[in-house]
């Protein structure tokens, strides 16, 4: 991961997109913004960078895909919709996430080094696959893939 400051092109951007009118992505970048502060506060640094400023944004995300999905479970598709939008705009800012063919590689290396199998072995294949990973994949992708690796034939 990069250790940039992804604060001042959030900035930048926020300040174009309030020009353009994009008065959603201004409130978006916005918060990230407040977000990304605030953590630099919480950890006594200038400015979180790399790997820590990814995790920020991955929160906003995870939060934001959670509401989405109560929104959806409640019949709210306009609200749920919505947290969508902002989900792509913050998926904009981070790295490229790992695909399913990716982990499932992860996975079965993991299963394959250390002799696993079963699903008692879940919880020693989700950490050191999430370990491996990095945070370039989310906990329920990893953890539906290891199920499937996992999974007696």
């Amino acid at each position: 991961m990069s250790d940039a400051d992804p604060l001042p092109r959030i900035q930048a951007d926020a300040a174009a997109a309030l020009k353009a009118g994009e008065k959603d992505r201004v409130r978006v970048l916005r918060t990230l913004a407040a977000d990304l502060k605030k953590a630099a506060i919480d950890t006594g640094v200038a400015s979180v960078t790399g790997d820590a400023a990814y995790g920020v944004m991955r929160r906003a995300v995870k939060a934001r895909t959670d509401a989405a999905e109560q929104y959806a479970k409640a019949g709210r598709s306009d609200a749920a919709a919505a947290e969508k939008a902002e989900i792509a705009i913050i998926e904009s800012y981070l790295p490229r996430g790992a695909s399913d063919d990716e982990v499932r590689a992860v996975v079965q290396a993991v299963v394959a080094e250390k002799s696993l199998s079963g699903p008692s072995a879940m919880g020693a294949v989700m950490k050191e696959a999430m370990a491996r990973l990095k945070g370039t994949a989310d906990g329920k992708t990893v953890s539906r893939i290891a199920s499937e690796v996992l999974k007696p034939r």
